[in-house]
Order: C-alpha cells, then structure tokens, then sequence
C-alpha cells in the first residue's frame, strides 16, 4: 500500500511541477509582455513631451519637430528617440542584476505613419488653430465681413475700368471736327477732354497715389521656393481623420498670431504678413502693391455705380461736356465724354477712399453718399476724403483673405509660420510637413528564453 502511495505522489509531484513551471514560463512571458507595453507607452508620451517651444509661444500650435532644432528632419530621428526612451525602461534598466526574471531587448523600432500639421494640405494646423482661438475666446471685427462677402464677390467681379476704357477707345477712334486757322487751312479740334488726365493715372502705382508709407513695410525679400506652399511636400496624409473648419475663428487666429500694415507682430519675416496670406507675393512691397490695388478696384467698382446712378452729377458732366468746342463743333462727342468725366470722378473718388483707409479712417463698402463733383476733375488734382464710417483697413483685408482657397491660405499660413521660426537660432531646418501631431509605431523586442514581441502603438495629441 505504502508503495503505491510512493508512485502516486510521485506522479503527482511530477505533474504538479511541469504545470508550476508552465505557469511560471507564461508569467515571465506576460510580464515581459507588460513590461515592453508599459516602456513603449512611456516612450511614445516621452517623444510627444519634446513638442517644439517656440512654435507653441508664438502660435499656440503643439507639434513634434523632427529635425530636432539641428538635422534633417526624418522619421529616423523620431525612431532614435523612441528607441532611446524605450531602451532606457526595458534593456538598460534590466541589466546589471536587476532582471530576476530576466532581460528585455529592443530590435526594431519603425515609425509606421506619421501624421504632420500638413495633413490635409494644412487642415490639421487650422484645426489646432482654429481649438486655440476657441479656447481664447477670439472674435474681432475681422469676423464682420463674413456676411458681406456676396457684396464683395459683386464688386471683385465688376470691371468698370474696362467700361471707361472702352469709352476712352470709343472716343480715340471718333473723327475729330474740322475747323479753318488763321492761314485759312483746314485743321482738326483736340477734344481737350477734361477726363484725360485722370485716365492717364490709372496707370500709375497706386501706392504711390495713396501716399502709402513705406516705412511699414520690411525689406525683406524671401525665397518662396524654400516654403511648403512652393517646394515638395511630405507627410500630407491625414489618416481620415476629421478635422475642424470654423472660418470665423481660424480668421481671428490669424488677425491674433499675425501682423499686417501699421499693425506688425516683433520679430516677424514680413511685417505685412496678412498681406502675404492674400496674394501669395515675395515681398511687403509686393503684396502691399496687390492689396492696395484690390482695394483700388472694389472701391472704383462702388463708386463708378453710384457716378453712373447719380442725376446731379451726370448734368454736371454734361454740362461740363458741352463746353468744349469740339462738342459744340459735333454734339456725338457730348454722350460718350460725360460717361468718361463720370469714370474720372469714380476713380478720384476711389484714389481718396484707398488714401483714407490706409490713413487708419473707415469707408464704407457700398456708399450712401459720396464726396464726388465734376469740379474735382476739372481742377486738376487729388483729393482726400474724410472718414464716414464703414469698413477698415483690417476688414477689406478679411474680405481679401476669404476670398483666398482654403488649402492656399492652409499652405501660406505654414509658410509665414517656418519663416518666423527658422529665425531662431537652431531652427534652420524646420518644417511645417515634419511637425508631428500624431505617430505609429511598430516595436519588436525579445525577452529570456526566446520569447519575442511585437506591439504597435499609435499617439498623438489630438
């Protein structure tokens, strides 16, 4: 009896410790396991601590630099600090004797996607920008122009200067009236049209017009061939994620973040960054030439509907009309010459408006009232206007913004950004496509006894 109980317990001892030594087998392959979830955890939140300081003071944007302040950005540098992180929770913190139940090494630590602010052509940049404008309670007078836009869509797309100058065309091809000299020869009457002089400055710099100061403006003169809306982009996957588009607020981030004329950011590229934003040009001068000239046109567009509607005006210009003597001479002229007096006055009405604005006073998109008179063409001269309330220099520009695509204005946002950040030192390789907002990792690592593992991980802030 006492041998069979010898051979069962033995039997018993012998199952009892094959099971022990599996279930001691599984639990030092969990815990290593657990062990590498819990370092690559604290690895993927360790890279994503690294965001970069400066773009966050300044923009309120918090991304992942992978050029690290002084490389080439890459996901290799991303990869080496993950590894780093890894590493130091798993084979460095195990060796030496603290690894009982044995040590965990790290082979391969690929970043599988990465997803940058340029996601979307921008849209992940204008999502957090449009989340920080949210959170600051932005909302400034910027935000007035959105109702307005169909007005401005009507007045960008009217052309009252190629109207005059038809009517200028018109009137060059008119045969002018004949009249005996003093010799008794036959010679013709100049039509000495008093519209004649202000057409010429059409063709004039309208900067130049509207007394414009240039000291405002930067000099400087960038290569737009070295920002993300012109080179090769990288990284603009947006892995289907949906993002944010409220245009009233990503505008009052913009109006926050960024400077435009009279009103510059410290430290900025471009003092008239705004202006950039609008037309895109490589330089103040440049983009402050297309703003004005903008302005020029919607203003002349307003301002020639109400000369043309205007009864008291066109008499004016009749009248002023009937006094040439090659009217009086051949009464076709008189029409046709009114219609360019009336152009004339639009466009001096129209150079005083843009000098006014400039000058910090506000005019009204459609006018109720105007300063115009027939006078003002005869005499020769330009003008200014007073203010009569209306829309400011800072709203024609929203108008001007809202009209731009969206993915344009995503792209020269970025580009105002790296040109601003690249000026800090260690920053020279920054960009805006390499700023990262999200990453997936894959980590193969093996533990004692052959066990491998595998894990895949996907961070990021949003």
């Amino acid at each position: 009896m006492k041998g069979y109980l010898t051979v069962f317990l033995a039997l018993s001892l012998s199952f009892l410790s094959g099971f022990i030594l599996l279930l001691t087998g599984s639990a030092v392959r969990n815990a290593g396991k657990v062990r590498l979830e819990c370092a690559v955890d604290t690895g993927m939140n360790a890279v994503l601590s690294e965001f970069h300081r400066e773009l966050l003071e300044r923009y309120g944007l918090i991304y992942v630099d992978a050029s690290y302040l002084n490389r080439t950005p890459a996901a290799a540098n991303v990869e080496e600090r993950l590894r780093y992180y890894i590493e130091e929770n798993t084979s460095r913190l195990l060796a030496d004797g603290n690894a009982p139940w044995g040590v965990l090494e790290i082979d391969e630590v690929p970043i599988l996607s990465l997803e940058t602010a340029a996601a979307d052509m921008g849209a992940s940049m204008r999502s957090q920008a449009i989340c920080y404008a949210q959170d600051c309670g932005l909302s400034g007078s910027e935000q007035e122009v959105i109702g307005r836009m169909d007005e401005i869509y009507a007045l960008d797309s009217a052309d009252p200067m190629g109207s005059w100058m038809g009517i200028m065309e018109q009137l060059a091809g008119m045969e002018l009236p004949m009249i005996r000299n003093e010799k008794g020869d036959w010679e013709e009457v100049p039509l000495s049209n008093p519209a004649d002089w202000v057409f010429g400055l059409a063709g004039s710099d309208i900067l130049y017009l509207a007394r414009v100061n240039a000291r405002y403006m930067s000099p400087a003169k960038i290569d737009l061939k070295r920002y993300i809306s012109h080179r090769k982009r990288e990284n603009t996957a947006g892995g289907g994620r949906e993002y944010r588009d409220e245009q009233e607020l990503f505008l009052s981030y913009l109006y926050e973040k960024m400077g435009y004329f009279g009103n510059a950011k410290e430290g900025a590229l471009l003092s008239c960054q705004l202006e950039y934003l609008a037309h895109g040009q490589d330089s103040d001068l440049e983009n402050m030439r297309s703003t004005a000239e903008k302005l020029l046109k919607w203003r002349f567009a307003d301002n020639a509907s109400r000369a043309l509607a205007d009864g008291d005006l066109r008499s004016q210009a009749l009248s002023a009309a009937a006094q040439l003597l090659a009217v009086i001479l051949k009464a076709e002229f008189q029409q046709p010459v009114a219609e360019s007096i009336l152009y004339a006055c639009a466009f001096l009405e129209s150079v005083a408006d843009v000098a006014a604005i400039y000058e910090g006073r506000a005019v009204p998109l459609r006018k109720s009232d105007h300063h115009m008179s027939v006078e003002r063409v005869l005499a020769g001269s330009l003008y200014q206007n007073g203010g009569d309330g209306g829309m400011t220099y800072g709203q024609y520009l929203a108008g001007m913004l809202l009209m731009v695509g969206k993915e344009t204005l995503n792209l020269r946002t970025m580009d105002i950004i790296e040109m601003d950040i690249r000026r800090h030192d260690g920053n020279e390789n920054f960009c805006m496509d390499w700023c990262i907002e999200r990453l997936e990792a894959e980590v193969s690592g093996r533990g004692s006894g052959g066990n491998r593992y595998t894990l895949r991980r996907k961070y990021g802030y949003f």
